[in-house]
């Protein structure tokens, strides 16, 4: 027999609900979830971001070696990368140790918290939020909501606005962007809290799911009109007193209230007796996978049926073609029709077969027949082509000269045939692997050779250690969004020239941005025009390269050899040039904003007219080097050496110049007299004012003439004030 609970008058429940001065119940419960809901999330967002800042501080600060990245964060990184737009390049692989503990711990921590708190909502109602503000959740046939119920409220209640908050953030074009996704995620949870709110039973929609409701406690124990049984009426009315106890979790049949209206709730276990569920539909799910079974197997079976035929005609075309080919063949255009054939029939037996006559033959017809068909094949002879490539290329370099003439032939036709095939296919390249491949220029000889790639897509080409000697590629693509048709995510098509060798390569105007060209050899390559934002040339060779008008913005040039490189006019605006090696580079209006040349050697460099506003160039080598209308605002100079450069008109406003070298720097021309030309004139002050208010107190070495002009133009020094 269902149990009930003793109804109240609704003037019962308003006069209960109201306290003179204060809230009403209602506001208070309410008010109470928002302020648990947000010290929920906020602990929970920082048992991540703490963590995970600090190992990150720790990652950009530490001098540390680094070591391989916890293979535990490791696999959580490339699980997350995809979905959330992560770009493949800035994926890390090595840390300090100490990053290494923290971010594991960023990964352990929200696990153990959000496990604590799930576990004290099910045996205790509360999580720590709730239990300070007052409120418990309870089920409607106990007092807490136990381990499924708990498990199934807090999926619901962070899972679904999240998914809803992803589904928003992919389709509405702010993504990748993962602020916008946090903030699609908070408005999705307050949106379902605010919903469960002005609802009538004031229950959000995963606590329907759940079976559960948040109540708020007077005196530390639950109202009676929340209590399954009924018991202790005069609770309700405010005149109870004392903990409430459950003696046991209650069965069966129970009633409860919703705005003074009286419902049945039924246990599982007696709604499907009242019902008549039991029985033989018990069976259901059973039958229905064993059907299930039953069709997939026969559409497997109809499905091989189908097949076996035609795989055994393709392999009896393929015989007879070999046949034809190997035995038949009695005169060359037999040959070079059954070649033509095997290409045709797509089988991808017929790669290893081609391109070994390929590496057996000598004729020079059958040599262009075969590159013909190979071609036909498309990429999936690449690695074939590949193998081959790198034979005849140790065999070039193993044999004398008089034995070089058919391996020459046959690397002129390996390398034809895979220029063709990125031609023919560019635009669909991604990943195809063409390390170590040689496919550099050759002007004389009968391998006469030069690789034509000009405005190509070549992008997600894998070219590490090439030799790409020569190789033309202006206009080329080497980028590409990928899939979903943004930059910056995971899915984009990035080429790598790691170690490769693009001595003397054109790459003007071509798009390279991300490109990867680490310990690559850019010896006197072109670059100029290029769009390489974001490139890594990270230990890269490219002295006397070409930069000339360039966006390089972001690059990265950490440790590169740019000795007599030309970036003049070029954009190197964020750009990462640590310790690079720059020694007479043409850097004349190239534009250096927020640039780290920290430790780089710049000396005998020209940079007049260039842009290096809050620029970083602590401990730089600037000696001899062309600072001519330099804009130097906000610079770190600290500890730089600017010995015998040429300063003139060059901003300073805001430079930090503690430590800096100035001997033998030049701030104006002097100016020499017509009566007597070994007696100089300090110049005139500068209209401009350029060194007006700029601190050369710490600077060293600062002698006669250039102190009197400091302190005419406005310079900070003591000896401004002493008169000299």
């Amino acid at each position: 027999m269902a149990q009930t609970s003793h109804s109240q008058p609704i003037s019962a429940q308003v006069s209960a609900a109201r306290v003179e001065g204060r809230l009403s119940a209602t506001r208070s419960l309410a008010l109470r979830r928002l302020v648990a809901w947000g010290l929920e999330v906020g602990l929970l967002v920082t048992t991540v971001a703490l963590p995970w800042g600090l190992g990150e501080a720790v990652r950009q600060n530490s001098e540390a070696e680094p070591v391989p990245l916890n293979p535990a964060v490791g696999l959580v990184q490339t699980a997350i990368a995809p979905p959330l737009g992560l770009p493949r390049q800035r994926l890390v692989s090595e840390v300090p140790p100490l990053t290494n503990i923290l971010w594991f711990s960023a990964l352990l921590l929200p696990v153990v918290w959000s496990g604590n708190q799930i576990h004290s909502l099910a045996t205790r109602g509360k999580t720590w939020p709730k239990a300070w503000l007052g409120l418990q959740v309870v089920a409607a046939d106990r007092s807490v909501p136990g381990g499924p119920a708990a498990l199934a409220r807090e999926l619901g209640r962070w899972g679904a606005p999240l998914v809803v908050a992803y589904g928003l953030w992919l389709g509405s074009g702010v993504f990748p962007s993962l602020p916008w996704l946090g903030g699609l995620a908070l408005a999705g949870g307050l949106g379902v809290g605010a919903a469960g709110q002005i609802s009538r039973s004031r229950r959000t929609w995963y606590d329907h799911l759940a079976g559960t409701r948040v109540v708020l406690l007077r005196g530390g124990a639950l109202p009676s009109r929340y209590h399954p049984d009924g018991q202790d009426d005069d609770f309700a009315n405010g005149r109870g007193s004392g903990p409430f106890l459950l003696a046991a979790p209650l069965v069966g049949l129970t009633t409860e209230e919703y705005g003074g209206l009286r419902a049945i709730v039924l246990s599982p276990a007696e709604s499907a007796a009242v019902l008549g569920l039991r029985g033989w539909r018990q069976y259901l799910p059973t039958v229905g996978a064993l059907a299930g079974v039953m069709v997939l197997g026969g559409l497997g079976a109809l499905w091989l049926d189908r097949r076996l035929p035609a795989a055994n005609s393709g392999d009896a075309l393929f015989l007879a073609l070999v046949e034809n080919l190997s035995q038949n063949a009695t005169s060359f255009s037999d040959r070079q029709a059954a070649a033509l054939a095997l290409a045709s029939s797509q089988d991808p037996r017929a790669i290893p077969l081609l391109v070994d006559m390929l590496a057996q033959t000598g004729d020079p017809g059958l040599l262009n027949t075969l590159q013909q068909a190979l071609v036909t094949l498309g990429p999936p002879a690449i690695p074939d082509l590949q193998r081959l490539n790198l034979a005849l290329a140790n065999d070039l370099m193993a044999l004398p000269p008089d034995q070089q003439l058919l391996p020459q032939l046959r690397q002129q036709t390996v390398k034809r045939t895979l220029a063709k095939i990125l031609v023919l296919h560019n635009g669909d390249l991604n990943q195809v692997d063409l390390s170590g491949t040689n496919l550099a220029y050759v002007l004389e000889d009968p391998d006469a050779f030069t690789l034509m790639l000009e405005n190509q897509n070549l992008a997600g080409i894998v070219w590490r250690n090439a030799v790409l000697s020569g190789a033309r590629f202006r206009k080329a693509k080497f980028f590409d969004p990928g899939a979903d048709g943004r930059i910056d995510t995971f899915d984009d098509w990035i080429t790598d020239f790691s170690g490769s060798d693009l001595t003397e390569a054109s790459l003007v105007a071509a798009h390279l941005r991300h490109t990867v060209f680490r310990h690559t050899s850019l010896l006197r390559a072109n670059l100029s025009n290029a769009l390489a934002p974001h490139a890594d040339f990270s230990g890269a060779n490219a002295s006397s390269a070409w930069f000339i008008a360039a966006d390089v913005s972001h690059g990265i040039f950490n440790g590169t050899s740019l000795v007599g490189a030309d970036f003049t006019d070029a954009d190197l605006s964020q750009a990462s040039l640590v310790e690079a090696r720059l020694r007479q580079a043409h850097l004349a209006g190239t534009r250096l904003v927020s640039a780290d040349l920290s430790r780089a050697d710049l000396s005998e460099a020209s940079l007049s007219e260039a842009d290096l506003t809050g620029a970083n160039l602590r401990q730089a080598n600037l000696s001899h080097s062309g600072l001519q209308g330099a804009d130097l605002s906000q610079v770190n100079l600290e500890g730089a050496n600017l010995q015998g450069s040429n300063l003139e008109g060059a901003v300073l406003t805001g430079a930090n110049l503690t430590g800096v070298n100035l001997a033998g720097a030049r701030f104006f021309t002097p100016q020499r007299s017509q009566e007597n030309s070994f007696v100089a004139k300090v110049a005139e002050p500068d209209q401009s004012q350029t060194l007006a208010g700029v601190d050369f107190a710490k600077t060293l070495n600062l002698r006669g003439e250039q102190l009197e002009y400091v302190c005419r133009q406005g310079g900070l020094h003591p000896a401004c004030q002493t008169g000299f």
